[in-house]
């Protein structure tokens, strides 16, 4: 070594973090999202929601330094002796109960803050901190709480210096420094090689070896001038297997991967160089593969002497089927053979399938969940059912039932007779016998009309119930009623009728065209706009109109005497049922 010649310490190759190195990959890519996010939103990098910085830290330690300051620092246990302490604690039973339990700050030791920050240089060259920010500060909703602040610490000064002295402006911090080299790559170790020589031949015949191991397969370059029986004697052990072609065959399904790997060991002393070239072999009934389904390092490499290396093939596929490639290894700078046609022949062979796991068990849950939905689907129909037919309107035959009750129905169809509940309960059970099971409409006109369809033999029997039911319901007798009032439902009834007859009979004498299809006796009348032509036809009409209310006037007359009598007297009116 020279007298003048520095000295310098001996270094060591440093290996690179991955987790730093994840980091700084992460920094670019979010350093290059924020300038395209930028550029999209036109607002500078600051404003982003991602890059919102606010110094909440710097706030909370300059307010908790302030609180610690105005801290009274008390000499003893309390300054007067009914001072209560402000806090009692007992850690086991041998301590005493009243002992006070302070911080530090009230001690008298208030602890030092540390600040942790990040300079403005690393924000705005890494993170993307860049531009100018607009963002509007609402300053004023604190501006009281600064002013406390900034009056309270001008008082508290000497007190804050203790507890807080070091306050740097992190942002001004700036990091100088390149990033270290990379360490050197680690040479592979020599392997031991033997051979015998001749004395005649010449000692650099040594290195030029050149031996290859494939798998369990070791490949020589045999020469005259050397004799290497270190390497014969390895491939004459049982585990040795001569082949020039690997065959890797694949079995996985859909989507799932499937990794094998082939061994290469240079056992020479030559570093030897060799790429992988693609063999087309077309066969029957396979098509070629046009989308990539093997992976592996198809670049040029080189093994140095020594050095162990392993390829890995790796298939992958979403579509099942038959697949196949065929590599070949080609030694660039030595060839083993002694004919062209010898190669090293990869066969790389895959069979992707469905998993038939995984759909057995989608089957399974899709059926399930159809169960499930369809015994929800039929219970919530039954459910619905249940409900509509719970609060569905049945058709009745009489829409007016929930408004009258059936008397008032009875007697509205026959005003002269008298509600009698059995009575009408019997005429009901014989006329569903002779209509079928139809529900009779309360009026002694159907029933009677019903009666008269049926035989003689029959007919009679039915005159006979229905003339005994008659009788029953002509008697003036209601449950709770007295006579005055029946008699004066009866006459109501009857005038009621009597109103009718009136818009009847002016229809059919003022408007005759309405009535020529019934066939009456007023059919001939002439019509109303000839008789407006002669004034002696309209009084003509009008004496029609009084002399036949006259006569339903009388009838009606009658007929309420003859019911008032039958009420005061208690008997009842004969009818004859089969005149027509």
């Amino acid at each position: 070594m020279m007298p003048n010649q520095k000295k310098y310490p001996k270094t060591y190759p440093i290996d690179p973090d991955n987790e730093l190195l994840l980091w700084e990959k992460w920094i670019t890519i979010r350093k290059e999202e924020t300038t395209k996010l930028a550029k999209q939103t036109r607002r500078p990098p600051a404003d982003l929601v991602m890059n919102l910085y606010e110094n909440v830290r710097p706030d909370k330690e300059r307010k908790a330094a302030l609180e610690e300051a105005k801290i009274e620092q008390k000499v003893g246990v309390r300054d007067t002796l009914w001072e209560q302490p402000q806090r009692l604690n007992q850690r086991c039973y041998c301590e005493p109960v009243y002992e006070v339990h302070r911080t530090r700050a009230e001690m008298g030791r208030p602890r030092k803050v540390e600040h942790i920050d990040v300079p403005i240089h690393i924000k705005a060259a890494e993170l993307g901190y860049a531009g100018v920010r607009h963002r509007v500060q609402c300053e004023h909703l604190d501006r009281e709480y600064h002013q406390y602040r900034e009056r309270r610490e001008k008082e508290l000064q000497d007190r804050i210096l203790k507890i807080d002295p070091f306050r740097p402006e992190m942002g001004t911090l700036l990091v100088k420094g390149i990033n270290p080299p990379p360490p050197p790559k680690k040479k592979p170790i020599l392997p031991d090689v033997t051979g015998t020589l001749d004395n005649s031949l010449a000692c650099d015949n040594l290195h030029a070896v050149y031996a290859l191991r494939v798998n369990n397969t070791i490949f020589l370059k045999d020469t005259p001038e050397q004799n290497l029986t270190y390497l014969k004697q390895k491939q004459k052990e049982p585990w040795h297997e001569y082949c020039t072609s690997w065959t890797y065959y694949f079995n996985t399904p859909v989507t799932r991967a499937g990794r094998g790997k082939l061994y290469l060991q240079n056992l020479g002393t030559v570093t030897i160089r060799y790429c992988w070239k693609k063999l087309k072999k077309p066969i029957p009934f396979i098509p070629e593969d046009e989308v990539q389904m093997f992976f592996f390092n198809k670049n040029e490499d080189i093994l140095t002497p020594g050095q162990e290396k392993y390829v890995f093939f790796t298939f992958v596929s979403e579509i099942p089927g038959i697949y196949k490639e065929y590599w070949e290894l080609s030694l660039c700078n030595i060839c083993f053979f002694d004919t062209i046609t010898d190669k090293l022949v990869i066969n790389l062979l895959a069979d992707s399938k469905e998993d038939y796991i995984k759909t057995t068990t989608a089957i399974a849950r899709l059926k399930s969940e159809i169960d499930i939905k369809s015994i929800e689907f039929d219970a919530a129909q039954l459910i619905n059912e249940a409900i509509s037919k719970a609060v569905a309107i049945q058709p009745e035959i009489y829409p007016y039932k929930n408004y009258f009750l059936e008397a008032e129905i009875f007697i509205m169809k026959n005003p002269v007779c008298f509600y009698h509940q059995t009575e009408v309960a019997k005429m009901k059970d014989y006329y569903a016998e002779m209509k079928g099971d139809e529900e009779w409409d309360l009026s002694i006109r159907s029933w009677r009309e019903q009666m008269l369809r049926k035989e003689f033999d029959e007919r009679m029997k039915y005159y006979e119930l229905l003339r005994k039911s008659h009788c029953d319901l002509l008697k003036p007798w209601y449950e709770g009623d007295d006579l005055l009032v029946c008699k004066y439902r009866a006459v109501r009834l009857l005038l009621n009728q009597l109103a009718d007859q009136f818009d009847s009979e002016h229809d059919r004498i003022y408007n005759p065209a309405e009535e020529a299809q019934s066939k009456d006796v007023y059919t001939s009348i002439p019509s109303r706009e000839s008789l407006h032509a002669d004034e002696p036809n309209i009084d003509m009409m009008r004496n029609l109109y009084y002399i036949k209310m006259f006569e339903h006037i009388g009838d009606t007359l009658k007929a309420c005497a003859g019911i008032l009598s039958s009420l005061d007297l208690d008997r009842w009116i004969e009818f004859d049922f089969c005149r027509t």
